[in-house]
C-alpha cells in the first residue's frame, strides 16, 4: 500500500488529528500512534522535538502540504496529521 492510499484509508477509517496545532496539543496531552509532517511545515522543529520526548514514531515526507491534503481527501492545506488509531490501513508500518 503506498502513502497516499494509506492515508487516504486511514482519515476515513481510523482516528486522526489534522493540522500543527492538534498535533502539538496530541502529543502534549493524548498518545499518539504517528506523526506525518509536510515539507513546508512552520514548526517542524518543534513537532519533531515533541515527537522524541514523548516518545511518538514521526516521519517527514517530501510531500507540500497542499499535497498531504489532497492525500487525506481534505480541500485545504494539511501541515501535520496525528494518527491516534489507523484503521485498516498499515500507515505504522511506512517509512519514508
Amino acid at each position: 500500500m503506498d502513502l497516499k492510499t494509506a492515508l487516504s484509508v486511514c482519515v476515513k477509517t481510523g482516528k486522526t488529528y489534522l493540522g500543527k496545532k492538534e498535533t502539538m496539543r496530541v502529543l502534549l496531552t493524548g498518545n499518539p500512534k504517528k506523526v506525518i509532517i509536510s515539507n513546508d511545515c512552520k514548526d517542524k522543529n518543534r513537532i519533531e522535538y515533541y515527537c522524541k520526548l514523548s516518545g511518538t514514531d514521526y516521519i517527514g515526507v517530501n510531500l507540500s502540504s497542499l499535497t498531504l491534503g489532497e492525500y487525506c481527501g481534505k480541500p485545504f492545506p494539511i501541515s501535520s496529521l496525528t494518527i491516534i488509531n489507523p484503521g485498516d490501513s498499515n500507515i505504522l508500518e511506512i517509512k519514508e
